[in-house]
């Protein structure tokens, strides 16, 4: 049976048409002077020139470009350059994501292409607002690269080089509106001065032997991963040597990030900021995660640190536990009902974090204590969710620095260097110290 269509809706096909049209060519950014990313800016200046860095959050970068940047996958940083010297210098936007967007790969991914007249308009302001490269004697320049998103943290590398130099500058910069499993605690008032115990290097190793054997539960009355590791530096040090080795931290598991994780777990996929479980050392779940993914979300590196009650000659100490997840599996010992499967040589995951820091000339020395013991592939031991695990049951122990260490440079601490010297393991002792 024909239908008369009703007057009101007989031109609906045309309105939609002319406000999509029209609806696309409408630009609204808001000024930028009336956005508060500057109050995160942070400088560094030379005697050649003075830097300052901001990253614009999910919300702010809506605003300066009247569209979801984020949701594109592009993160507006805002660098300001200037040139102290008599000659030109040269920024190299390269060194901060040598993935960048070009102003106008990036506005045609927002919704402008520059060749429309209605989009001009649009995509115009992406490429005036990109940073100019070169930087003339005595002048300033600012502006925008758009770089590939990240969350949580930041590391922001810029190079700038002159006719006869060349500097390199590091900003550890946080990114508003990400709930990271690092914000549960407030590691500044975890201990009291009077708590706290300054070390030197003798005393240090006996602390880290003295260590529990591993990880726990939250009441503490079953034994899990094995603590391996031992991490010394400041914020400023730990932080960008871990984000430069290409470590992400972790979300805080609440609803959303269950919900993209079980998502992720089912349909595959990579998921940089996937939340981890929490374990238990110093009576409470880890102070950081921190994760290396590959590229699916059942495959990952996974660290968890908890800030200790000891500093080394002035330092933070930071007690951990890595392993390597190789797969997913149901269990009935997760509120989950899954887990990840870890690959039971735990100690190759530990080794190859000694890698990431090498290669990323973030590492300032390093070497080994006895720890847990050794459980051979003959007699391994179980974590919490009942996955076993094998280790010659040191513990790694790394100064990091801000400092580029090349490999030649690095300082190695010769404790335990035998493999089966080990306590609890029964094995032969472990090589004399040299004279330090």
């Amino acid at each position: 049976m024909n239908r008369r269509l009703n007057p009101r809706w007989r031109n609906w096909p045309l309105a939609v048409f002319l406000a999509t049209i029209t609806g696309c060519a409408t630009f609204s950014p808001t000024p930028m002077d009336q956005v508060p990313f500057m109050v995160r800016a942070k400088t560094q200046t030379t005697d050649e020139l003075s830097i300052t860095v901001a990253v614009l959050s999910a919300e702010e970068a809506k605003q300066v470009f009247d569209r979801k940047l984020y949701k594109k996958g592009i993160q507006p940083i805002w660098l300001q350059i200037t040139n102290h010297t008599d000659g030109f210098i040269l920024f190299l936007p390269s060194s901060l994501d040598p993935s960048y967007f070009s102003p106008l790969e990036a506005a045609q991914k927002a919704g402008w292409t520059w060749k429309k007249p209605s989009h001009r308009e649009a995509a115009d302001f992406f490429l005036d607002s990109q940073i100019d490269l070169d930087i003339p004697a005595g002048k300033t320049v600012s502006g925008f690269v758009y770089a590939n998103r990240n969350k949580g943290v930041r590391l922001v590398m810029a190079e700038v080089v002159g006719p006869d130099w060349r500097r390199h500058f590091e900003f550890l910069v946080e990114v508003p509106g990400f709930k990271a499993d690092y914000h549960r605690f407030d590691t500044d008032d975890l201990y009291s001065d009077q708590e706290i115990t300054d070390l030197d290097l003798d005393s240090l190793r006996a602390w880290i032997e003295e260590l529990p054997c591993c990880v726990t539960n939250a009441d503490g009355t079953r034994s899990g991963d094995p603590i391996n590791l031992v991490v010394i530096g400041t914020e400023h040090e730990v932080w960008p040597a871990l984000s430069r080795a290409g470590w992400d931290p972790t979300e805080s598991t609440r609803t959303g990030s269950a919900l993209k994780t079980g998502f992720f777990g089912i349909f595959g996929g990579a998921y940089r900021y996937a939340p981890i479980s929490p374990l238990y050392l110093f009576g409470r779940s880890q102070d950081i995660a921190m994760q290396k993914v590959r590229s699916n979300i059942h495959y990952r590196n996974h660290l968890r640190l908890w800030l200790a009650p000891v500093t080394f000659e002035g330092l933070p100490v930071l007690v951990g536990q890595i392993s390597r997840d190789i797969g997913s599996r149901f269990t009935s010992k997760s509120s989950t009902l899954t887990t990840h499967r870890i690959d039971p040589d735990v100690d190759d995951t530990r080794e190859n974090l000694v890698q990431d820091l090498i290669y990323s000339q973030s590492l300032q020395a390093f070497g080994y204590a006895r720890g847990v013991g050794a459980a051979p592939r003959e007699a391994p031991r179980k974590n919490l969710t009942g996955d076993v695990y094998f280790t010659d049951g040191r513990r790694l122990t790394m100064w990091l620095t801000d400092e580029p260490t090349t490999i030649l440079d690095i300082d190695y601490v010769e404790w335990a260097t035998n493999p089966s010297a080990v306590a609890g393991s029964g094995a032969a002792e472990d090589t004399p110290d040299p004279e330090q």
